[in-house]
């Protein structure tokens, strides 16, 4: 844990992920607080790069407290010169790609996974009009 801001500059944090920023990459320490554990963290990132191949997440290794917790390290590249997407434009890119919306803001299906959470702080946009889903909840029904 000593090493962590080896990897970047602090970044946004939230309750489930500390970033830390590169040039060109964001590392995630995750703390599994809300993921279910290990296993369905993995699934999830499994399930994430499957949907979101354009920013798909790589395993970088573990760090932790000795002896208390053990925290994997995600890796993802760093989507520059890119700003949140609108609601409009994530309900539009959702449904390209097959989902449907849901009963409440940022939650879609497609009867294979539930995607929910692809709100405007976890989707970014850039200046071709191209849709970044850095964050999402994923499960598969």
């Amino acid at each position: 844990m000593d090493n962590v801001f080896d990897l970047g500059d602090p970044g946004p944090s939230g309750n489930e992920n500390d970033t830390y920023v590169a040039k060109d990459t964001i590392y995630k320490v995750n703390n599994l607080l809300n993921s279910g554990g290990i296993c369905k963290l993995l699934d999830k990132i499994l399930f994430h790069n499957q949907l979101f191949p354009n920013t798909a997440y790589r395993f970088y290794g573990f760090t932790g407290y000795d002896g208390r917790t053990i925290m994997p390290i995600l890796e993802q590249e760093r989507i520059c010169e890119a700003h949140p997407a609108t609601q409009i434009m994530i309900d539009t890119y959702m449904s390209a790609l097959g989902f449907t919306k849901e009963n409440s803001v940022g939650r879609y299906s497609n009867g294979t996974y539930l995607v929910w959470d692809v709100v405007p702080r976890n989707a970014l946009v850039d200046s071709d009009g191209d849709i970044y889903v850095v964050d999402a909840e994923i499960k598969a029904l």
